[in-house]
């Protein structure tokens, strides 16, 4: 079984944890910041360390209901033939009373940077509930594979005329799917942004 030194290198456990200090949003406690690790050796994406974070206010409270992330040394890619280092977001959730406070953009901002530095090639993401909308906006930096963007494109079309549209639309973008109809006809939408 690999280690979570070498499967982490060039980065170290502390900068992963460091990556999820809140810097005293909403009265974090980063000091009661938990970071769990686990390192799978030998699976169909090579060496992966799984890790999952929780970060707590100064009275306790939870901020996060979960965070996941993935660090796959050998991760078929999304955007381009072939295999890589490649980080996957696979659960955020902020806590309904601490949203629209800036903790998600500051996270992924600090994650990105980290993933940059361990060597990712990609970040992946599964968008899900809300996230189909939200890692879809611009900001974020997602796309979506070709074959993926035509599927998807054909179920827009299919929503349209269910909903007795004169004139179908096409989407040109990701940005240009509503966000009704992003939120209620694909389960999930696999995503990916270059690094």
């Amino acid at each position: 079984m690999s280690s979570l030194a070498s499967a982490l290198a060039p980065i170290t456990e502390t900068d992963v944890r460091q990556t999820y200090q809140l810097d005293g949003r909403v009265e974090a406690d980063d000091s009661e910041t938990t970071v769990d690790f686990q390192v799978l050796a030998g699976t169909d994406d090579g060496a992966k360390v799984i890790y999952s974070v929780q970060c707590f206010t100064m009275a306790g409270l939870p901020i996060l209901d979960r965070l996941e992330r993935w660090l796959c040394d050998n991760k078929r890619l999304l955007g381009s033939n072939g295999r890589s280092r490649v980080a996957c977001r696979v659960r955020f959730y902020v806590r309904g009373n601490f949203q629209g406070q800036g903790i998600a953009s500051h996270i992924i901002g600090r994650e990105d940077s980290l993933f940059r530095r361990w060597g990712a090639a990609e970040i992946q993401v599964t968008a899900m509930e809300d996230g189909r909308w939200v890692w879809t906006r611009p900001q974020f930096g997602y796309a979506i594979r070709a074959e993926d963007f035509l599927l998807l494109q054909q179920r827009y079309t299919e929503w349209q005329r269910e909903r007795g549209a004169l004139e179908v639309r096409r989407a040109t973008n990701l940005v240009d799917f509503p966000r009704d109809f992003l939120l209620s006809t694909p389960n999930s939408l696999a995503l990916f942004k270059t690094l």
